[in-house]
């Protein structure tokens, strides 16, 4: 049956709601009651057409939609044909496996577990296989207990070492930290003598000389040359002797004539220094060593004060024993115009204080208190200077060597001196030498004789 024209709903009314609306429902079918007309035949005229009213019921207009309704209304949709595509198995339940004919993962393997029981009922062993398992067992804990403590052995022997060798680190630097270098100049000329020749020159600070400056170092203590002296160790160790040369002696300088030390210095630096000691002495340094007199300061000030035998009275130090704290001592030793000798009177000074020292470091105990030893050492090497050549290995050598000395077998003897030491030339002071005395010394020098030169000679000694 068709429709008029008329009763189809509008399509300018409400396009989204058309499109977004379900398709209409068929029309009912119309009743069969006498208004119906006949039956058969095409129907013709007005009274052919489907009802007004049934028409209106049959297809609702609806109203226009807004946006969240058709948003809504077309998530609806969606979501119908998501479940219009369920599985078949979901779809049929019918055609599922019966559940008793499942069975559980865990019950699956425990059948393949209990379907062989032979390690069940295997034998049990021998009272010699327990024993011996038993034996084994007790084996491996003894193995297991020696593998602990050789493990906790080592561990506490790296440990000891690595603490050792901390403490060796510290102390060496707490120690040798303020060593200073100078280029090695010894070994140039002279003859290769018994024993050990290490040449000590040194600055005194308090020396008040016009024009010397305040630097430090041992360029300072070759120019100036306060302190001169050979250390000459025996070839057994058992003695040494101290030659004092004073810094004001008349020498010969290779290739300048005459002059002080500190002009061979001054000509031709270190080397030509200890080429004049050498050339003068006939004997090859094996070492040269710088040394700022401040240490002496700090070593007896470290010891609680140097007792000194003051060998003849002059600048109102009277003669005999006395005591000096560290700045008392260098102003001791230093040169003044007080002194009747000169340069004479201050190298005996020099040396009763050096005599004093080592009384109080080798025969006071000093030497055996690990904590003033340590000092002594530090307050030594940190105003000191060695050649580059000589090396630390060498040092503790040296040191060890002189383990043995004490007062009683180290001397102190100076170069002998013209009958008229002390010249001046040129408004400059010089000390003569006695060359014939001096040329037998430098001979027992050689000979590593110097004990039997000094009893023959009868020369003083402090």
């Amino acid at each position: 049956m068709t429709h008029d024209a008329t009763d189809a709903p509008s399509t300018d009314e409400s396009p989204s709601a058309d499109a977004a609306a379900p398709s209409p429902a068929p029309s009912p079918a119309p009743s069969s009651g006498p208004s119906s007309g006949p039956s058969s035949g095409p129907s013709s005229g007005p009274s052919s057409g489907p009802h007004p009213a049934a028409s209106a019921d049959a297809i609702p207009k609806l109203p226009p939609l807004d946006l969240e309704a058709e948003l809504a209304l077309t998530s609806l949709q969606r979501t119908a044909a998501l479940f219009d595509q369920r599985p078949a198995a979901l779809a049929n339940p019918a055609e599922l496996p019966d559940p008793s004919e499942r069975k559980d993962l865990a019950e699956a393997i425990y059948e393949q577990v209990t379907e062989d029981l032979s390690w069940l009922e295997k034998p049990v062993p021998s009272d010699e296989e327990q024993a011996a398992r038993l034996a084994r067992k007790e084996a491996h804990k003894k193995k297991v207990r020696r593998q602990r403590r050789t493990r906790r052995a080592l561990i506490g022997t790296s440990a000891a070492i690595g603490l050792v060798l901390v403490l060796v680190v510290v102390w060496f630097l707490y120690v040798f930290g303020g060593l200073s270098r100078m280029p090695a100049v010894a070994g140039q000329t002279g003859a290769a003598t018994p024993g050990t020749n290490i040449l000590l020159i040194g600055t005194n600070p308090s020396e008040t000389v016009e024009g010397r400056g305040s630097r430090r170092g041992w360029r300072s203590d070759l120019a100036n040359s306060d302190l001169v002296m050979l250390l000459h160790l025996t070839e057994d160790g058992r003695a040494m002797y101290v030659i004092s040369i004073p810094g004001d002696s008349a020498v010969q300088i290779p290739g300048h004539g005459y002059g002080k030390l500190s002009d061979a210095f001054r000509a031709g630096g270190a080397p030509l220094y200890a080429r004049t000691v050498e050339q003068t002495t006939g004997s090859r340094l094996d070492r040269v060593a710088t040394l700022d007199l401040n240490a002496l300061r700090e070593i007896v000030d470290a010891s609680g004060g140097v007792v000194v035998n003051v060998p003849a009275g002059s600048c109102n130090d009277a003669a005999g024993s006395r005591r000096f704290d560290g700045q008392g001592a260098l102003d001791y030793i230093a040169l003044r115009d007080c002194m009747p000798n000169g340069d004479l009177d201050r190298v005996a000074r020099q040396q009763s204080l050096m005599k004093g020292i080592m009384r109080g470091a080798l025969d006071g105990g000093t030497l055996t208190h690990p904590f003033r030893v340590n000092k002594l050492l530090h307050d030594g090497f940190s105003h000191a200077t060695l050649e580059d050549g000589f090396s630390y290995p060498e040092l503790f050598g040296t040191l060890w060597s002189m383990r043995r000395l004490r007062t009683s077998n180290t001397t102190f003897l100076t170069v002998p001196a013209a009958a008229q030491p002390n010249v001046t030339v040129g408004g400059v002071d010089y000390v003569r030498l006695d060359q014939g005395a001096s040329a037998k010394l430098w001979e027992a020098l050689r000979t590593d004789r110097v004990g039997e030169y000094i009893a023959l000679s009868g020369t003083p000694t402090t």
